[in-house]
């Protein structure tokens, strides 16, 4: 069963501040050291709220540039409107 509430740590590391993750939440983030993340802190400063940001494959990258290579023109075309 998936434990997925808990206390977290603040605290200082060199000129930054962290919230510390138990193994627990690592694995339920399926996170990894580098990946990023979304951060929204409510309006009272009461709760924030991480978002793992999906990564887009180096296929899909490839896939993507290669659209705009071969479409250059419409691109900039577009890019003046």
């Amino acid at each position: 069963m998936l434990k997925l509430k808990g206390e977290s740590k603040f605290f200082k590391t060199g000129n930054s501040f962290g919230l510390r993750l138990t193994k627990n939440d690592k694995e339920i983030l399926q996170a990894n050291p580098g990946d990023e993340f979304e951060k929204t802190i409510s309006p009272d400063g009461q709760t924030i709220t991480f978002r793992k940001k999906q990564q887009i494959s180096s296929k899909t990258k490839d896939m993507i540039k290669q659209l705009f290579n071969d479409n250059q023109e419409l691109m900039e075309r577009l890019k003046d409107e």
